[in-house]
């Protein structure tokens, strides 16, 4: 047991004693799901949040008409899902994940792929996927990417075979679901997450109605970037450049890249422990091109190979059913997001997902007459998608980012579980965990009460 958590053990838990003035930074899931229970147990909460819009990484936005989400999607499995749990107590449906792909496009080639080679990408990923021990006993600390080329020799794989077992195990396993670059992702700990059941999801309406519903009633304070977190015996003290905020604990649910930059001050410094965790992990890099047009010139969803296998706008999502509207949406990540960002303006990015469109279909493809194009990677509320464990890093440095400072300053968010991060379901959960870890042993928050 931790200091901070034998402490509350020995006596009132501050969800009892009336004093107990809670402070949030915060109102991304982690931290409205932290304050909406606390709330609920009848817990003084205030949620400081930087952006002028609450929902931290996860927006739904408005595209000329189409409701989008710009951050998280998906529920990635709906049993024993607190978001499902909680969409469903208070009214809020979600509908499977039946995209249909239609397009399979390899570039080197310039042609349009069959059904044939999309299952030998499948089997590409089941195979790699059924081979990780061995490749993990090889290539010990190394990265996915010595695996896959280890993989793809053992295999005798070459030519197309090679490119699209290349793709499935670049973009489907790593790039387009931790973000981060093959080359810069472990293998030691690499595909190791548990899954939740049920399969996957969208939020009817996108996240926005969830969002929403968490924060209903709460005392939320936008536009209040939290600069520096003093904690003393008595309190905390949290200041931003225009204001001044004083409680007796606070719950910091700044995503694992914030943490890194050192954007907040604390006083006392960060244990050594959390700073060397901060130092091994990093952030993954997943970033949106939303393209809204007048009528749907396509059908279904489309994958593109790119020749120099450098996952330039690999796949495309048709969520013209979701969004209401007609709408594409370009999704891609890795060491291409971190470029993309880096070096093009929105008007390029646009520009290069129509073009790659263009080759996909073989045929000329209208102007959007809106698109959106998001930043997460230089976001300053962010600084990239969700944590990832490079070579060297462990779950065991996520557990320390978990791990409260005292019996003041505790620690949320979706890099700080280390069996699920990287989702939504993820700072739920760990937002949950750190009302319990203040006393709440049974929430009152519909959806939530067995939690």
């Amino acid at each position: 047991m931790s200091l901070a958590l034998l402490l509350l053990a020995c006596g009132p838990s501050p969800a009892q004693d009336p004093n107990t003035h809670v402070l949030v930074v915060g109102a991304g899931l982690a931290g409205l799901s932290a304050a909406r229970v606390l709330h609920d147990a009848g817990v003084s909460v205030t949620v400081i949040e930087a952006r002028d819009r609450i929902g931290g990484r996860t927006w739904t936005a408005d595209v000329d008409g189409a409701a989008v989400d710009l951050g998280a999607a998906w529920l990635h499995g709906t049993e024993d899902n607190p978001v499902a749990s909680f969409g469903e107590a208070h009214g809020l449906s979600t509908t499977r994940d039946n995209l249909d792909w239609t397009t399979l496009y390899d570039a080197a080639e310039e042609r349009a792929l069959g059904e044939r080679e999309r299952e030998q990408m499948d089997q590409a990923m089941s195979g790699f996927e059924r081979d990780l021990d061995a490749l993990k006993r090889e290539i010990g600390d190394g990265t996915v990417a010595q695996a896959r080329d280890l993989w793809l020799a053992d295999e005798g794989l070459s030519g197309l075979d090679a490119r699209l077992a290349t793709h499935a195990i670049d973009q489907w396993m790593v790039e387009l679901t931790y973000g981060s670059p093959v080359d810069q992702t472990g293998m030691a700990w690499f595909w190791d997450e548990e899954d939740l059941a049920g399969g996957d999801h969208f939020p009817v309406g996108g996240y926005g109605a969830l969002v929403e519903a968490m924060a209903e009633g709460l005392d939320i304070r936008l536009s209040q970037p939290v600069e520096a977190v003093a904690w003393h015996a008595d309190g905390v003290q949290l200041d931003t450049a225009s204001e001044r905020f004083e409680g007796t604990h606070t719950i910091v649910t700044v995503p694992v890249g914030v943490l890194r930059a050192g954007s907040i001050s604390f006083d006392p410094a960060l244990s050594s422990d959390r700073l060397a965790s901060l130092e091994r992990l990093d952030m993954g890099n997943l970033e949106k091109v939303v393209l809204r047009f007048e009528e749907p010139w396509w059908s279904g969803c489309m994958e593109y190979v790119a020749a120099d296998l450098g996952g330039a706008f690999p796949e495309f999502y048709d969520l013209s059913a979701l969004a209401g509207e007609p709408v594409l949406v370009g999704l891609y990540g890795g060491r291409f997001a971190r470029e993309v960002q880096a070096d093009w303006s929105d008007e390029q990015i646009v520009d290069g997902a129509l073009a790659v469109l263009a080759e996909l279909r073989g045929q000329a493809v209208p102007e959007p007459v809106a698109s959106a194009v998001t930043r997460w990677t230089s976001d300053p509320f962010t600084l990239g998608s969700y944590v990832y464990l490079p070579p060297g890093a462990s779950p065991d440095n996520i557990e320390a980012l978990a791990e409260p400072e005292g019996d003041r300053l505790l620690f949320a968010g979706e890099g700080t579980v280390s069996t699920m991060y990287g989702n939504a379901h993820a700072a739920v959960l760990s937002g949950l965990r750190e009302a319990r870890r203040l006393g709440v042993k049974r929430p009152q928050t519909p959806g939530w009460e067995e939690l």
